[in-house]
């Protein structure tokens, strides 16, 4: 038995330029680069969704941690600052800032962090994925384009 939970594939296509779509479940999801680099600008990059999936996973975290013990959370919000670097090309440093409305005794705040370090974005990240890749060539098109 795999210890892994199989999911349904996110399959991304090409759309125009540098602009994909990624189809999750009924979802369709876009990206496109800046036009510094070369594109539109139209939606938001890999990497600047690397970012947003880190904020969003905290802040439903925090959400159901809040409201489970009633604690104010109207208007919480969480800011994600990336710091990139090279060699390889990537995040090297994700900032989460998680602000909330009121204020918090110093356990609720050693929990709430506890809670934040929990979410599964953040474990990701923190203790990093395998990565495989595979390159599958359609031979039946590549004999045409020879």
């Amino acid at each position: 038995m795999s210890e892994y939970l199989t999911r349904s594939p996110i399959v991304v296509t090409h759309e125009q330029g540098l602009s994909f779509a990624a189809q999750i479940r009924e979802h369709r999801v876009m990206t496109d680069q800046s036009i510094r680099a070369g594109g539109e600008d139209s939606a938001p990059s890999p990497m600047e969704l690397v970012s947003a999936a880190l904020g969003s996973c905290v802040a439903l975290y925090v959400h159901q941690f809040c409201a489970s013990r009633g604690l104010r959370h109207e208007g919480m919000r969480v800011e994600v600052t990336p710091r990139h670097v090279a060699n390889p090309n990537r995040i090297g440093e994700l900032s989460v800032g998680v602000f909330l409305p009121g204020a918090l005794s110093p356990h609720t705040m050693e929990m709430l962090e506890r809670v934040v370090r929990s979410c599964p974005v953040h474990n990701t990240l923190v203790h990093g994925a395998a990565v495989s890749v595979s390159i599958e060539v359609d031979a039946a098109h590549h004999a045409v384009l020879g």
